[in-house]
């Protein structure tokens, strides 16, 4: 879960407050604040079919692990297959940043959803004839990772371009929404079928369920999406976008330090997908309907921190959140490492999810808050290479210890070694007095001006 010709370029509302029509103020009201971004038809069409594919994502996230197991999979197989998933992010990510700084970022996801749609087939009828190996399954999560790495950077520059400025942040946060709603659903879907019918009854949904995310991106309207400044689009070499990229994110303090803290995070803190269906069948002793059900906790609670993020308005400290979100995931974490009974697993993975989505998301947003359009595509790249091409170290980080000490293991020195990232980050906010920038508030500079990092402020106020 872009070159545009003939399309007409808009000029962000920021560029000129007289582009903003009086009847277009931002809801006041907690319930249609919650809600601001689906007065936007584009916005609408996204979503409703992102729901629908995100559904069938959850449910081939959770049996293709689970499949690895049936095949006799170890521990460190199990993390190799995930690691092969994500290890394209962690080097094409940046590239598909650029790609979204330059084409219709609309065509580009419906070609890497219709592939993406290919993959899960080939996996459905592999599995359902019995044939399935586990060298298949890795080189098929390699095909799926070659795809993510697209797809992910264009996606989370797309987001931008569906809603004004004023709404983004709610449009992040109603997107994460849906992405942990599918993930309550999705889990707990694929628990029963694997239970009933094995993994390719959950391979199928999937590949059928990109059908729906392709239907609500042909919906959208490409004149009514809030694109490019004039004059910024990106037209240099490859390497000088690159470049110009990491330059923005380096000098830019409300973008790299909440980017190494997702790095050390998701390499020592979130390796759930590899921990979990062992935890699940060797430490609490559940079936596939438990595992499942784990998921579906976890995703619980990361809908329940979306939601609070999307109901929290604008103006709230960013900061704030991110560390609290992550001292609280830490502790989370190292609790479910010495938890051994179902009855206190299922709450904790609530508070897990909870925890972790106050913090992810609220990164998503101050970094999107930090930068122009022009620069989007390729510094939420570094945020995807950051977050899902972190996911190979993580994955073989894991697997190694729960192979060597068990599951448990795998939690509580990954919430250990996590928590050094919290500290650093942590120190390096107080240095700054308390905040990096009013990331909070949209920047109101010209648009020929989008493009440099914006100026540290200082703490009297944010």
């Amino acid at each position: 879960m872009s070159s545009r010709p003939n399309l007409r370029v808009l000029v962000p509302e920021e560029a000129s407050p007289a582009t903003t029509p009086p009847a277009a103020t931002p809801p006041s009201g907690g319930l249609r604040r919650g809600f601001a971004a689906l007065r936007h038809a584009n916005y609408r069409y996204y979503i409703s079919g992102q729901i629908v594919s995100l559904v069938g994502t959850w449910m081939q996230s959770v049996s293709q692990p689970w499949l690895v197991l049936l095949l006799g999979g170890t521990p460190l197989q199990l993390g190799t297959v995930l690691a092969l998933q994500y290890a394209p992010s962690l080097f094409l990510a940046p590239l598909g940043g650029v790609l979204a700084d330059r084409v219709d970022k609309r065509r580009a996801l419906m070609v890497a959803n219709a592939v993406a749609s290919v993959e899960a087939t080939v996996l459905f009828t592999l599995t359902v004839s019995g044939v399935v190996q586990i060298w298949h399954v890795m080189v098929l999560a390699s095909v799926l990772g070659l795809v993510n790495a697209v797809e992910m950077p264009l996606r989370q520059a797309f987001a931008a371009e569906l809603v004004p400025r004023r709404d983004l942040m709610n449009a992040i946060a109603l997107n994460s929404a849906t992405f942990n709603l599918a993930r309550i659903v999705g889990p707990a879907v694929a628990g029963l079928g694997l239970a009933l019918f094995g993994p390719a009854f959950n391979f199928a949904v999937n590949a059928v369920s990109y059908m729906a995310v392709l239907l609500g991106l042909s919906r959208i309207d490409p004149q009514r999406l809030h694109r490019d400044e004039p004059g910024r689009r990106d037209n240099g070499s490859v390497r000088s976008s690159l470049a110009e990229g990491l330059r923005y994110a380096r000098r830019t303090p409300s973008v790299l330090w909440p980017l190494v803290l997702l790095c050390g995070m998701a390499i020592f803190g979130m390796n759930f997908q590899t921990l979990l269906p062992l935890y699940a069948r060797d430490t609490l002793q559940l079936g596939a309907e438990g595992y499942g059900a784990l998921f579906a906790s976890m995703g619980a609670g990361s809908l329940i921190g979306s939601m609070t993020l999307a109901f929290a308005g604008p103006r709230r400290p960013l900061m704030l959140l991110i560390m609290g979100g992550a001292v609280a995931f830490i502790a989370f974490e190292f609790t479910i490492g010495l938890v051994r009974q179902p009855i206190f697993a299922f709450p904790l993975m609530v508070l897990l999810g909870l925890s972790a989505m106050l913090m992810v998301n609220t990164i998503n947003v101050t970094i999107q808050n930090s930068v122009s359009n022009a620069l989007r595509g390729r510094v939420m790249s570094l945020y995807v290479t950051v977050f899902a091409g972190s996911a190979p170290i993580g994955g073989f980080f894991a697997g190694f210890v729960a192979q060597l000490w068990g599951p448990p293991a795998g939690f509580l020195l990954g919430a250990g070694i996590a928590s050094l990232f919290v500290a650093v980050v942590g120190w390096q906010l107080a240095a700054a007095g308390g905040s990096w920038t009013d990331a909070a508030a949209p920047a109101r500079r010209p648009a020929a001006r989008a493009a440099e990092p914006p100026t540290r402020r200082r703490a009297a106020g944010g």
